[in-house]
């Protein structure tokens, strides 16, 4: 076929790929993707009441990485945006008495639920010291329980991380790497923005006009609705691959287990509200660390960016281990498999005699925020030049 390169995924990975493919060479790519639109887990449109939602949940772009942001930032039109979270907690869970605090912990949270008297760093550091101290955790710790209590204490982890780790991933903290809650920020100050980092987004176009900006160019052309593993016949020709799609769907005639993934199942209803700027929750999205209730968080898209409508529309979000894959499962037993499933691609290049590269969430088995993704591409592509895989014009 006439092609130079092949895209296989047109999120984030595949797409800023396919971008410096046709600012660069002279190649001549294609993007495909199984879906019926570009962009990924971040395709948004507007609903029958004019609100813009995401169909796959709640995307917020943040960074520290000025490269990624320059190049990201002249697709689409972008506006300032801190997002704030809240948590819906029952203290102690012994009554239907709820409140509302700040997520991640910071000093506010802390006097809302259990002191008052703490008011400035020191005071958090000794709140904290008190909480965790006489507990026998020391790092490296083993799994995410410990990683957990050791920063938090006791009351912190049973009232924000216990219930919702087993409704996200269906498997208790002590069943899961230190590193999936290792994660979660601490703050000693009363910061209670959702992400600290200097730079923070919304594209007022949606995510779908930033897609539809970075995949416009003469040289790419975009197929949807087309599965790679049925029409891979057809690329035979295709010297070079850029796969961002499950590498274990990659590899799946090679009889190997499959990777573990968490998925995502939304609820979606929509109300009237009669004014324009009325809306129904304390903030954008509302955590649900509880048992009470089987989802996970709330999303009430018509705050972001502050959209104006007479409704407003409400997406509940449930972890689930079907659908498409959101999540990599990071364990023991999925770190093993994901190293056989990596040298089986180290060594495809020289099988197919052609290039053939793995990138992405999904074919890295590797959690990848917006920006992640973005930066992840552009530091291959950086390699990639450095090691002859592709020469610029």
């Amino acid at each position: 076929m006439n092609v130079d390169s092949l895209i296989v995924g047109a999120g984030f990975s595949g797409s800023v790929i396919a971008r410096l493919l046709a600012e660069n060479t002279k190649q001549r790519i294609l993007v495909i993707d199984s879906r019926d639109h570009i962009g990924g887990n971040c395709y948004d449109y507007v609903n029958k009441v004019g609100i813009r939602i995401s169909k796959y949940g709640a995307h917020l772009f943040h960074t520290n990485r000025q490269d990624a942001w320059n190049f990201i930032s002249a697709f689409g039109r972008w506006e300032p945006w801190e997002h704030k979270v809240l948590a819906k907690v029952y203290p102690h869970d012994v009554s239907d008495h709820y409140m509302h605090v700040p997520v991640p912990i910071c000093i506010q949270t802390v006097q809302n639920l259990y002191d008052s008297s703490v008011q400035s760093e020191e005071d958090m550091r000794r709140w904290l010291d008190e909480e965790t101290k006489d507990l026998n955790f020391q790092a490296p710790y083993k799994n995410s329980l410990e990683s957990t209590v050791a920063r938090f204490g006791r009351r912190i982890y049973n009232d924000f991380f216990h219930s919702y780790t087993l409704k996200q991933w269906e498997k208790y903290p002590e069943d899961l790497d230190a590193s999936v809650l290792e994660r979660i920020p601490l703050r000693f100050n009363k910061d209670d923005r959702y992400f600290t980092d200097p730079i923070q987004m919304l594209p007022s176009c949606g995510y779908t006009g930033v897609f539809k900006d970075l995949l416009n160019h003469p040289q790419i052309e975009v197929r949807l609705n087309t599965d790679y593993f049925q029409e891979r016949h057809c690329f035979n020709g295709v010297n070079f691959t850029v796969f961002t799609g499950p590498i274990d769907g990659y590899f799946a005639s090679r009889g190997l287990d499959r990777l573990e993934y968490r998925s995502l199942r939304f609820e979606e209803n929509t109300f009237e509200m009669g004014d324009k700027d009325t809306v129904m929750q304390p903030a954008s999205v509302v955590n649900e660390p509880s048992m009470r209730v089987p989802y996970t968080r709330t999303v009430e898209f018509k705050q972001f960016l502050n959209q104006r409508s007479t409704h407003t529309t409400l997406v509940r979000e449930y972890s689930t281990s079907n659908g498409d894959p959101y999540y990599p499962v990071p364990n023991e037993r999925n770190t093993k498999l994901y190293a056989t499933y990596q040298q089986l691609a180290e060594r495809e290049t020289e099988a197919e005699r052609r290039t053939v590269l793995f990138l992405g969430r999904l074919a890295n088995y590797k959690y990848l925020n917006m920006d992640q993704a973005i930066g992840n591409a552009l530091d291959h592509w950086q390699q990639w030049l450095k090691d002859g895989v592709i020469k610029i014009h």
